[in-house]
């Protein structure tokens, strides 16, 4: 799972084909419930160009790009096949680079990879506290040269804290050096968007963290994956024009790699087309199981996590209860995830919320959790404004997160 969600090893893969049939999902990543299935794809000639991207790419994969970055009202986009190979690519173009790096301690694990080759060039890396502006204005204060330039490494949305990263600050902390921030907005790419006085927490469009925080900026590179809110496992950067060609010229993985096959492209069109026509209904339909979920348990006194995001997680007394918890899930057909929140060595129960489940489905999940009533705990309490649980007469947001720290 994405955005500090790692699961522990419980997921239970026996005869899975059988229990797929039978058991109710609250495990798969897929918000919107886009699938496509081939019967819904247009033909492809072939499946790839057998040659890497740099010599070859379908014109598709520029319409593809294009449009995503479009959603996001930025200027140019260009896919991958993951985030593994725009990131792998994007340490080995900073290198070369006269920057500062400042990356949030919480950041996701793949948003990490490649980052020893910085190191290895002495390139200075500093961890900033998750999500806090104040902190990296701070270290930037503190080790920005006028020979450097700062450039932030960030997520966009968390779903262990259930809240967004303060974008508009980092852009203007950076926007007077020429530096740059750099946001996997995968998790809320097809979910949020711009925002409306019409009572749709997502707001419309799907265009993700931008469109939702009204931030246009130059200072801006998102990475975002396709996977969760489209349903389709290929990626795309952008930015301006002037840095997606400066990054193309530089890719090794473009040069190594094959590009984003056709079926792959045939997805994401289809996916444009879906969310056209119906994205803002799923999203709407998405709002209304994760309240209802919420509302059923917190009646019952159990704490919800996970704010207005599809990914919601419950806690219980300890480690063993939360297990408990899941295998009994589990018993009545139900499959959900366990999870350790920015690697707490307490885990969570997670439950991903669909905009194809039904009511039925999220009634007769809120009522085998119920059933268990005695495994939670009873001393956290939800601030109101958030989804986000606090301790009474305690600083902090979230278990296992002290301010500061």
């Amino acid at each position: 799972m994405h955005n500090n969600l790692p699961p522990i090893c419980y997921a239970d893969s026996r005869n899975k084909k059988q229990q797929d049939d039978t058991m109710m999902d609250f495990t798969s990543s897929l918000y919107l419930g886009m699938k496509h299935s081939s019967k819904e794809l247009n033909d492809w000639q072939q499946l790839t160009t057998g040659v890497p991207a740099a010599l070859g790419e379908a014109d598709l994969a520029l319409q593809v790009g294009n449009y995503v970055a479009g959603m996001q009202g930025l200027e140019e986009g260009l896919t991958a096949p993951s985030t593994l190979h725009l990131y792998w690519d994007l340490f080995d173009y900073l290198c070369h680079q006269p920057v500062v790096l400042f990356i949030d301690e919480k950041v996701y694990p793949v948003s990490r990879y490649g980052i020893e080759k910085l190191l290895i060039r002495k390139v200075p890396v500093h961890p900033f506290r998750h999500f806090d502006a104040d902190h990296v204005a701070e270290l930037i204060r503190k080790n920005s040269t006028r020979s450097t330039t700062p450039v932030i490494v960030s997520d966009g949305w968390c779903p262990s804290c259930g809240r967004a990263a303060p974008l508009q600050q980092y852009a203007a902390l950076v926007k007077p050096l020429k530096g740059a921030v750099i946001v996997d907005d995968t998790q809320a790419f097809g979910v949020l968007g711009t925002r409306k006085r019409n009572g749709k927490p997502y707001g419309q469009g799907g265009g993700g963290l931008l469109r939702w925080q009204s931030l246009q900026s130059d200072t801006i590179i998102t990475i975002v994956s396709l996977a969760k809110g489209l349903g389709v496992p290929m990626s795309v950067i952008s930015s301006t024009h002037q840095f997606i060609g400066s990054f193309a010229r530089h890719s090794q993985t473009r040069v190594n790699s094959s590009p984003v096959s056709l079926a792959h492209l045939q997805a994401a069109m289809n996916a444009f087309r879906i969310n056209r026509l119906e994205g803002d209904e799923r999203r709407s339909a998405l709002w209304r199981n994760i309240s209802l979920l919420r509302s059923l348990l917190q009646r019952a006194g159990i704490l919800v996590q996970g704010g207005i995001f599809p990914v919601q997680a419950i806690r219980c007394h300890s480690r063993q209860q939360t297990i408990r918890l899941w295998e009994e899930l589990k018993k009545r057909n139900i499959r959900s995830v366990l999870i350790t929140p920015h690697g707490e060595q307490q885990p969570a129960l997670c439950l991903i919320v669909h905009s194809d489940h039904t009511p039925g489905d999220i009634r007769v999940l809120a009522d085998a959790i119920k059933k268990h009533h005695f495994l939670f705990k009873q001393s956290d309490h939800v601030n109101t404004l958030t989804g986000n649980p606090y301790r009474t007469g305690s600083a902090q947001t979230i278990p296992g997160w002290k301010a500061g720290a």
